[in-house]
């Protein structure tokens, strides 16, 4: 009988969490570069800032995730394909906004949760089409495609989308919010 060797661990606890947390100062830093690269691109080409949010900087941001999936797809493991893609949706939609949100406030930064319109109807014809997507727990290609030609609709929306004059903004924060009101 074969006797399983445990591999010996590298790093320690210690060194795991120092690791762990230099990289992720380091992908910080990157992203925040990338992010004004994208920025002073967009500009330069007349790019819409609610178009580079939500359409160019995540697909940029998230491309191992989105390989990852990919690479499970082709492998036909189609649950853990659309667990990483929906579960990363649900985490940004339930944590990480609202934690931005609540972070804002606290350094007195101007953010809310309310959305313009458009980006609510985008929001809940997104969350219906996902749903019924994934219902039955089949896929097809007509489905893929389905979902690809939905996904190019909307970032062309959001291309062209500019909110109509005299629509409400949210409102401001009161002054006793900010940090400029000492």
């Amino acid at each position: 009988e074969e006797e399983e060797e445990e591999e010996e661990a590298v790093l320690g606890v210690a060194g795991s969490i120092l690791w762990l947390a230099i990289i992720t100062v380091v992908i910080g830093l990157l992203s925040e570069y990338m992010v004004d690269a994208l920025e002073d691109a967009a500009e330069g080409w007349g790019v819409p800032n609610l178009f580079l949010g939500a359409i160019i900087i995540p697909i940029v941001g998230n491309a191992a995730e989105h390989a990852a999936a990919i690479i499970f797809a082709v492998k036909n493991k189609m649950e853990l394909a659309v667990g990483i893609a929906v579960g990363s949706s649900i985490q940004i939609a339930i944590f990480c906004v609202p934690l931005l949100v609540v972070t804002a406030w606290a350094l007195g930064i101007e953010l809310s949760l309310n959305f313009q319109p458009f980006e609510t109807g985008v929001l809940l014809v997104t969350v219906m089409l996902v749903g019924f997507t994934i219902l039955n727990g089949e896929s097809s290609w007509l489905i893929g495609a389905m979902l690809i030609v939905a996904y190019c609709s909307l970032a062309a929306a959001f291309f062209v989308h500019k909110d109509p004059p005299g629509l409400p903004r949210p409102p401001s924060l009161p002054p006793s919010y900010t940090h400029d009101s000492r």
